[in-house]
């Protein structure tokens, strides 16, 4: 099984850096502050519950260290985006750009369960964070528990994650 060793800097940034990335892509799709706050939370305790992996890959980017630092260099990569153009496009754009980056990392290193485990563990954490608040709810009636535009990032993201199976 794959793990952090077999990997050069760059390629382990990007396969750590991906769920981080997905996380704030998903949550900025829509809803409010507070909305924000649950689906930032619950993705990161996806991360977080990776650290129970039978996968070394994702035990090792669960790390509160790997974890720190994920989002050190996703925070100093926010502030370099100018503020025009800190969109959900743009957050979505930047969260497939990483997950390519991560696929052509574990093609050329993983092997296909590899592939998978990472694949799935990073669909789930988008729709995790995708569940964690409804959209358009009006003080818990109403909304959608996945809006249109989660739907559509999490459809990109499985496309990626199906390269990667397969």
């Amino acid at each position: 099984m794959l793990n952090r060793d077999r990997l050069n800097d760059a390629e382990w940034r990007a396969i750590r850096n991906t769920p981080h990335h997905v996380i704030i892509a998903v949550s900025a799709s829509g809803g409010s502050a507070f909305d924000d706050m649950l689906e930032r939370s619950a993705g990161l305790q996806a991360i977080v519950d990776a650290m129970h992996s039978t996968h070394p890959l994702l035990r090792e980017l669960a790390a509160s260290t790997q974890i720190m630092a994920a989002q050190d260099e996703i925070h100093a990569w926010y502030l370099t985006v100018p503020e025009a153009v800190r969109t959900p496009t743009t957050l979505k754009a930047k969260a497939l750009e990483s997950m390519q980056q991560a696929v052509a990392a574990l093609n050329a290193h993983g092997g296909p369960a590899d592939r998978i485990q990472y694949g799935d563990f990073v669909v789930a954490t988008a729709t995790r964070v995708a569940r964690a608040a409804k959209e358009g709810d009006l003080f818990g009636a109403g909304g959608r528990l996945v809006s249109l535009p989660e739907q559509e990032f999490i459809a990109r993201l499985g496309a990626l994650a199906r390269v990667l199976a397969g």
